[in-house]
C-alpha cells in the first residue's frame, strides 16, 4: 500500500499527555498527525481537512465519542473512512455497546505504535476494499458510485446525475507537473464535497471517477443550483494554481500530442447532468451514458458550463 492514502490522521484525544504520545507514534511512523483535545474540534478538523483515519478516546470531551461518531458515519461522503477507539481496559471490563458505537477497529491501553499503526493500516485496507475510495481525494470510486446510481433507479426516487470534467487539466498538468495537477484535484473535490453538503439535503452524493472527472447527484430540483456554486467556486481559485506570467497572461504555452506549439486556456470546468424526472432512464449504462453525451456537448462551449439534459 502506498504512504499517500495513509499519510494525515486526525487523533482526537481529551488527555494531553497521551495525545501527545500517540502523535510521537504516528509521526515516528511516517504519518501527518493533527491533534485535537475535544470532539467538536475533531469534527470541524474532520471536515476542514479529511483524515485517512480518525483516532479518538473513547469518552471525548465536548461532543462525546458516540455523537462524533454518529455524525462522520452518517456521512455520505466521508462515513467510510475508519475510525479506531482508543479504549483503557476498566471500559472493556464494563462493556462498550458496539452497536451503537460505530467504530472500525479500537486499541486498548497501554498500546504501542506498531499496534495502532497496524490498527490503522488494516482498516484503511478494508475501508478500500469495501468503497473501492480513490486514494488521491478519498472519494467513493467507480464500483460504489456504479451501485449507489443503480440503488437509487431501483427505489425509483427521482434524482439528479451530475458529470464535471475540468477542461484544460492536461495542459496544466504537462506544463506544471503531477504534483500540482494533484493538487488540483483536491481543490475540485473540497469544492464538490462542500459545495454538496451546502445543500441542506441528505439525499446528496460525490463520487471520483479518476484524474479530473467527477460525479455527483442531488434532488433534481437542486442540481442548478448545485452546478451554479460549484462553476462560481471553481472560476473563484482556478487560477490561483498558475504562475502569475500564466496568470497575468490568460493562458499557457505547451506542445500538443504533435510536439507542435500551442495555446491552451486557463482551467475551467464543464457539467453534464441528467434528472430522472426529465429524462427517462431505466439501466445505469443509459445513464451514465445520457450524462456523458451532456458532459461533452458542455466541454465544446468556452470557460466554465453546465448543461441540464431535458431530452425524454
Amino acid at each position: 500500500m502506498s504512504e499517500r492514502p495513509t499519510s494525515l490522521v486526525l487523533l482526537a484525544d481529551n488527555r494531553e499527555d497521551s495525545g501527545a504520545k500517540t502523535t510521537a507514534m504516528l509521526t515516528a511512523a511516517g504519518f501527518t498527525a493533527n491533534f485535537v483535545n475535544d470532539g467538536q474540534k475533531a469534527l470541524d478538523a474532520f471536515f476542514a481537512q479529511p483524515p485517512q483515519c480518525l483516532v479518538i478516546r473513547h469518552g471525548l470531551s465536548a461532543r462525546g465519542a458516540r455523537s462524533l461518531l454518529d455524525a462522520i458515519k452518517a456521512d455520505n461522503v466521508y462515513g467510510h473512512l475508519p475510525v479506531v477507539v482508543i479504549v483503557s481496559p476498566e471500559q472493556i471490563e464494563v462493556g462498550i455497546d458496539w452497536h451503537h458505537n460505530p467504530a472500525d477497529d479500537y486499541v486498548v491501553e497501554p498500546f504501542t505504535g506498531a499496534e495502532l499503526i497496524s490498527r490503522i493500516r488494516m482498516c484503511w485496507a478494508r475501508a478500500q476494499r469495501d468503497v473501492n475510495a480513490n486514494p488521491l481525494t478519498g472519494l467513493p470510486g467507480n464500483l460504489t458510485i456504479s451501485r449507489e446510481a443503480e440503488r437509487r433507479l431501483k427505489n425509483g426516487t427521482p434524482f439528479a446525475f451530475g458529470y464535471l470534467d475540468i477542461d484544460g487539466f492536461k495542459a496544466f498538468n504537462d506544463r506544471y507537473g503531477f504534483g500540482r495537477g494533484d493538487e488540483a484535484i483536491r481543490m475540485t473535490a473540497r469544492i464538490l464535497v462542500n459545495t454538496i453538503r451546502s445543500l441542506e439535503s441528505q439525499e446528496t452524493y460525490v463520487g471520483h471517477v479518476g484524474g479530473d472527472d467527477f460525479v455527483f447527484i442531488t434532488p433534481p430540483h437542486l442540481m442548478a443550483q448545485a452546478c451554479e456554486r460549484i462553476i462560481a467556486a471553481f472560476e473563484l481559485v482556478a487560477t490561483d494554481f498558475y504562475d502569475e506570467e500564466d496568470r497575468v497572461r490568460g493562458y499557457i504555452q505547451s506542445v500538443d500530442r504533435q510536439g507542435n506549439p500551442q495555446q491552451y486556456s486557463l482551467m475551467s470546468c464543464s457539467i453534464g447532468a441528467v434528472d430522472t424526472i426529465s429524462t427517462q432512464v431505466s439501466h445505469i449504462a443509459e445513464l451514465f451514458s445520457r450524462v456523458a453525451e451532456v458532459k461533452t456537448f458542455a466541454k465544446r462551449l468556452p470557460g466554465s458550463n453546465y448543461i441540464i439534459d431535458r431530452r425524454k
